[in-house]
């Protein structure tokens, strides 16, 4: 899963992985944003990206994908937590 350049480019990848399954109506395993999430602090906390790069590349690619609106749960993070932006299914009385 990541295979980039740079940690910056590893996340940007994942991440736009992650933002771009639900934008196409797909779920995402848990599993996987948890190392995508332990990923991005390991990163953060070897030093190799700040909290506030890690954060924007987080905005930049669920912008890109779900839209301004959506990312803006992101911009005043202090944690990285990735939420799930799953539609929600129909659900019809069985009645």
């Amino acid at each position: 899963m990541m295979t980039s350049d740079t940690p910056e480019d590893t996340i940007r990848d994942a991440l736009d992985a992650y933002f771009r399954a639900f934008a196409e109506g797909s779920d995402v395993p848990p599993a996987q944003r948890f190392y995508l999430e332990g990923y991005m602090q390991a990163c953060v906390d070897g030093g190799l990206l700040n909290l506030a790069q890690v954060s924007q590349l987080i905005v930049e690619s669920c912008g890109r994908h779900l839209g301004d609106e959506v990312a803006s749960i992101y911009q005043c993070a202090d944690a990285l937590v990735l939420h799930s932006h799953m539609k929600r299914a129909p659900v019809y009385p069985s009645c």
